[in-house]
């Protein structure tokens, strides 16, 4: 074997022996996730482990280590704070809060993503809204946080693209309502289970939020799913037939193939780009710093 071969099979290693979660207690990060997960885990279904090494999720990991580092030392926050929170019906939800300003009347939470586009264009993810609701709700509720705080998720571009940060605010409002929307999907959860419980077969998979691309995605690698999807296909129920819906989703197609378009052809010219070295007229400066991997095509503005 390589010494890459060798580092990768130690990595994996190393994440096979960290504790696995087995307890049927939900946490704040699964409670906005697929509702089939979250029936699958009350149930005690059997899960299905991974045998490879999720590395979107360990430098994840690793970006909001060093972020909590920094808000700490530098912005007084209280970081990694365990955090009890009793939703609108009752349930108790325990976690861990990546940051917390008591002074600013916020709570803030790292997710790390490969660039910036998917935020800007869909928003946060309703996994990560109801997340940071929780975790803000039940800081009120410890009288950490006072009645009326707001929860940021806080993004950094693990890819290195963007240099800055990008930040989404979640409003007191919109924390009470995402707390509705989790104990209305607990409540569909507890609906179909009863079901199942009286032999009504049918009503499982009912709950399936994601589709087999999401499940089996290396950055996923969901424990149920093979429960879910083994020997099915897939295909929506439902009939769409708003125009403005199908003419929103021909256009998010033909922007998905125009992305794809312009990777193919940023990397043609990048090809015919290889060597060459200088200034444009209008500014530009083409330069390979790194050998022949990386080009810089950047706008430099000239001393007057």
């Amino acid at each position: 074997m390589t010494l890459s071969e060798d580092i990768l099979e130690a990595m994996v290693k190393v994440e096979q022996e960290r504790p696995r979660h087995q307890q049927v207690q939900l946490g704040p990060s699964e409670l906005g996730s697929c509702r089939e997960y979250v029936r699958n885990v009350l149930a005690g279904s059997p899960r299905q482990e991974d045998d490879g090494w999720p590395a979107a999720a360990v430098v994840g990991t690793l970006l909001g280590d060093y972020m909590e580092t920094a808000a700490a030392k530098y912005l007084g926050a209280t970081v990694q704070k365990s955090v009890t929170c009793q939703l609108p019906n009752g349930l108790l939800v325990a976690g861990t809060a990546d940051m917390v300003f008591p002074d600013r009347n916020q709570l803030a939470d790292c997710k790390s993503k490969d660039g910036f586009s998917t935020i800007a264009s869909e928003g946060p993810s309703l996994e990560n809204l109801i997340q940071v609701s929780i975790y803000t709700t039940g800081l009120v509720q410890m009288g950490i946080l006072e009645e009326g705080a707001e929860a940021v998720l806080v993004y950094v571009d693990r890819s290195g693209e963007n240099q800055t940060l990008r930040e989404h605010v979640v409003s007191w409002e919109e924390i009470q309502n995402y707390l509705n929307i989790c104990v209305d999907r607990l409540d569909e959860v507890l609906d179909a289970q009863e079901h199942i419980d009286r032999g009504e077969v049918e009503y499982a998979r009912t709950l399936r939020d994601k589709t087999p691309p999401f499940c089996y995605s290396e950055r996923v690698m969901c424990p149920f799913r093979d429960l879910c999807w083994q020997g099915s296909e897939w295909v929506p129920d439902e009939q769409i037939t708003d125009p403005e819906t199908i003419e929103t989703i021909a256009r998010y197609v033909a922007a998905r193939q125009k992305e794809s378009d312009a990777k193919g052809e940023r990397a043609w010219n990048k090809e015919k780009l290889r060597g060459v070295s200088g200034m444009t007229p209008d500014g530009y400066s083409v330069t390979w710093p790194d050998g022949e991997r990386a080009l810089y095509v950047t706008k430099v503005r000239r001393a007057k």
